[in-house]
């Protein structure tokens, strides 16, 4: 694998931004901005073997500091919604930025989806990957404890994008830490993704309202209309955020390795993604909000609609600081965080 760097453009402050290309034997790439550690571009081929880019996202550093639902980032300190903006901890509540109605959605108004990390390029056992690491620092966001953090992009021969994540804390703290990438197999901006089966190895969900907000309550999943045991073909569901903006609990659970937690086909290019991961669950979101409030222009130029990407966010349960009978989304000092998640393709 090689890996290239060059300038991606300069903040409103001045500070420089790069764009890593990581490119494996077969010819597939990955394109990887320290801002926000977002994940610009990755072209893999269909059946044919042309390629495509099959995420969304933006031409520029400017589309992306204008505002974005995500694309492609690295979101935390916490991914995923934590009910009220607030919590408690050791005797204190801390009170965090309602972002997203009464939730404080991927930590705040400023997560790690809008901060530079440092960057360099490792070789681990022969493979040469990206490597971007922050400081988070003490009441950041209004979350305690300061936070060290990094995330490692790696695109192996065999097809498979790696990001592995380590982070440790001096203070007991929130933490849940995943990538926002929207997949499109058909390759972005060509089509919606309701031709796609979707496959997730999971038997209950975490229950929400109508706006999103976790209940603290697990559920067994609902035979034709959120159980995706068995591979579904998107355009013959009712999608909504009750199935298609959803956090799934793989069977199980937690693991040292990285396990199957989902299959993705799209029929007509014949591509192929599996995800593993070691993370507990997996957040299913099928990009129904995409231009709703505003036009969502991607690369290209082109106008991203509802449904025109999918989200499959490997974390733990996002509110486990409020419900910790649900999931273990909680850094400790002793014991630090490690976590890898594999996007591997194929063609059939």
């Amino acid at each position: 694998m090689s890996i290239a760097k060059k300038p991606f453009g300069n903040l409103s402050n001045g500070e420089a931004v790069s764009l890593f290309t990581l490119t494996n034997k077969n010819g597939l790439s990955a394109k990887i901005t320290n801002f926000g550690g977002i994940l610009v571009a990755l072209n893999v081929p269909d059946r044919t073997g042309k390629l495509a880019d099959v995420v969304l996202g933006k031409d520029t550093l400017d589309g992306y500091t204008a505002g974005h639902p995500y694309l492609g980032a690295t979101t935390g300190r916490v991914a995923g919604r934590i009910s009220g903006a607030q919590f408690k901890l050791e005797g204190k509540t801390y009170q965090l930025e309602a972002n997203n109605g009464p939730n404080c959605l991927h930590g705040g108004l400023k997560g790690y989806d809008k901060l530079v990390w440092a960057a360099e390029i490792i070789n681990d056992l022969g493979v040469d990957k990206l490597r971007l690491s922050i400081t988070d620092p003490d009441r950041s966001n209004g979350f305690p404890g300061t936070v060290e953090c990094t995330v490692t992009y790696a695109l192996l021969d065999d097809n498979t994008l790696e990001i592995a994540y380590t982070a440790s804390t001096d203070k007991t703290t929130p933490f849940n830490l995943t990538n926002h990438s929207y997949f499109n197999l058909s390759g972005a901006g060509n089509d919606d993704i309701l031709g796609h089966e979707m496959q997730i190895f999971a038997d209950s969900v975490a229950t929400i309202n109508d706006d999103a907000t976790l209940q603290g309550r697990r559920d067994p999943v609902i035979d034709g209309f959120n159980d995706y045991r068995e591979p579904v073909l998107l355009s013959s569901r009712e999608l909504n955020i009750h199935n298609a903006d959803i956090h799934f609990f793989l069977d199980n659970g937690r693991t040292k390795l990285p396990k199957a937690a989902a299959v993705v086909r799209e029929p007509t290019t014949g591509r192929v993604m599996e995800v593993f991961t070691t993370e507990p669950g997996v957040q299913f979101y099928a990009g129904l909000f995409l231009s709703v409030d505003a036009p969502e222009i991607g690369k290209g130029g082109v106008t991203y609609q509802p449904k025109d990407g999918f989200c499959l966010e490997t974390q733990d349960y996002a509110d486990s600081i409020n419900y910790p009978e649900m999931g273990g989304a909680i850094l400790q000092p002793d014991e630090p965080f490690s976590s890898t998640t594999l996007y591997r393709f194929r063609a059939i």
